[in-house]
């Protein structure tokens, strides 16, 4: 009868500190917050409001740009930055984003032409919340648009930063 209360006396007095341990555990446990993306520099809010001012609200006296590259690279020259003329060219330029999740303000978005494929055919600057802007088509002038709309989405390749 002494082992008996013994091992009940043992029981008893392990509950609680068995109990704590797993609340303790459970404290800052689970999935982490992944850290949102660093406040936008004032060059990346600049080449956003200057890719705003093409748009045909603004009704600036200005030629349309001859494509979407054309279009993307006035932005940035605005800016001085100076990039590559064609958006295949572009695509190589700055440092790789990983994925649509890790886009910043003003990153370049790359996109598979009409036709689709792998192959760059379309670029456009990311914005905010999904959103970037561009010029679909020659003589169209440059709207915004959802990233995620079936039609970009099927079509997203890649995506580079060029300003930190």
């Amino acid at each position: 009868m002494g082992l008996g209360i013994s091992i009940i006396s043992a029981v008893r007095l392990a509950i609680p500190l068995i109990l704590a341990l797993l609340f303790a555990s459970g404290c800052g446990g689970g999935k982490e917050r992944r850290a949102g993306p660093p406040p936008p520099t004032p060059e990346c809010k600049a080449v956003v409001r200057t890719a705003k001012t093409w748009l045909p609200e603004e009704e600036k006296d200005r030629p349309l740009p001859k494509d979407c590259s054309d279009f993307v690279g006035k932005v940035f020259a605005e800016n001085k930055v100076k990039l590559p003329r064609t958006s295949e060219a572009m695509s190589i330029e700055g440092e790789e984003v990983g994925s649509t999740r890790e886009l910043r303000m003003a990153d370049l978005v790359f996109f598979s032409g009409k036709n689709g494929g792998r192959r760059i055919g379309h670029v456009g600057i990311y914005i905010n919340n999904g959103i970037f802007i561009h010029q679909a088509n020659p003589g169209e002038g440059v709207r915004q648009e959802s990233l995620y709309s079936d039609y970009w989405r099927k079509r997203f390749l890649r995506a580079r930063r060029i300003l930190d």
